[in-house]
């Protein structure tokens, strides 16, 4: 898959706390700007026009088209973001329709992690692959499903919510359910883990170097959420031979630690396939990728 040539976008990568929006054009980001995130309607939803009335200000094109990226499960035909946890008030509202309204301009609105997945396989590490699972690690886990060079949404919007495969770990998730994914492998549940192994609390980077260092106790945390993580990739690679894992979010760099794990387990677990088969690999838009995956949405 080729990425086409494309006009001046804006992305808008909306987050719990903050809303982060940049001008894109061709995968570049021109400018950018970051405001908090109201939580009211009305008030988030003016936060972000007049924050790409601002961008579109500074732009020495006309803006063309914007596209967000929202955390949750969204409708991307109709532009309704349907459930978002952190977002509540968001919840079965017509956030693109509504946004739209207020700039005059076409908006575009999907899932973050879909988003993510699109920027990598437009300008990233998927570009030119036709099969492939974005991973976000970070306060929960995301995901977005590459399919025959498109985005794959499901018939509810559903797919690649990734973070909520069960795995064997047995540990509640905010979701209500056990074993989720999210529970063990996100940034904030392995830094939950290192707390209570290392009985100290350690950012992920931190943890990162103690496991570099020959910490046993911070390898195994790793360890542990490898193996989870593995057990989630088999089942996506038995049920659909995906063989490329790209990884983003702020747990994208701790994968070398969780990587080994995981490959052991696809190994022990993908029939028909070893570990050679498959590829788990940083995304190359790092943190930009939900955003410039937001620009080409629209």
């Amino acid at each position: 898959m080729n990425a086409p040539s494309a006009g001046l976008c804006c992305g808008i990568d909306l987050g719990g706390t903050a809303i982060k929006l940049g001008l894109v054009q061709d995968g570049q980001v021109l400018a950018r700007k970051q405001v908090e995130t109201p939580h009211e309607l009305h008030a988030c939803l003016e936060a972000m026009a007049s924050a790409v009335q601002e961008l579109a200000a500074e732009a020495s094109a006309p803006l063309q088209a914007i596209g967000m990226a929202v955390p949750g499960v969204a409708d991307a035909d109709a532009g309704v973001l349907l459930e978002a946890p952190n977002l509540s008030f968001l919840n079965q509202q017509p956030v693109a329709k509504l946004l739209a309204e207020r700039l005059g301009r076409p908006v575009a609105l999907d899932n973050d992690g879909n988003a993510a997945a699109w920027g990598e396989a437009m300008v990233g590490a998927g570009q030119g692959v036709e099969d492939f699972l974005m991973v976000t690690l970070g306060t929960g886990v995301g995901g977005g499903l590459i399919l025959g060079g498109a985005m794959h949404h499901g018939i509810g919007g559903m797919a690649g919510e990734f973070g909520h495969m069960t795995t064997s770990h047995g540990r509640p998730c905010g979701c209500g359910n056990t074993g989720c994914l999210e529970a063990i492998a996100s940034a904030r549940a392995m830094e939950t883990l290192a707390a209570q192994a290392l009985g100290k609390s350690l950012p992920l980077a931190a943890l990162a170097e103690e496991a570099r260092q020959g910490n046993a106790d911070a390898r195994a945390v790793f360890q542990t959420a490898g193996r989870c993580l593995g057990e989630a990739l088999s089942e996506v690679a038995l049920l659909l031979d995906i063989r490329l894992f790209l990884f983003g979010g702020g747990g994208a760099p701790v994968l070398e630690f969780l990587r080994p794990a995981a490959l052991e387990v696809l190994d022990r677990r993908s029939f028909g396939r070893t570990a050679a088969d498959f590829q788990l690999l940083p995304g190359k838009l790092g943190n930009d990728a939900g955003l410039i995956g937001a620009a080409y949405l629209a």
